[in-house]
């Protein structure tokens, strides 16, 4: 696996790492409102997937 095939494959590995991060230390998604940063990470984390 060559260097770029790796950090392509770890993208989505690390959205999704900030992604449960935020929403573990987040008193609003803790609660169950609705926060806009957890909106922006989980979009970024979905784009990083494809």
């Amino acid at each position: 696996m060559t260097a770029s095939a790796r950090s392509q494959a770890s993208a989505p590995d690390a959205e999704y790492r900030t992604l449960l991060g935020h929403t573990m230390t987040c008193a609003a998604c803790r609660a169950g409102a609705t926060c806009p940063t957890v909106v922006q990470l989980g979009r970024a984390w979905r784009e990083a997937r494809r």
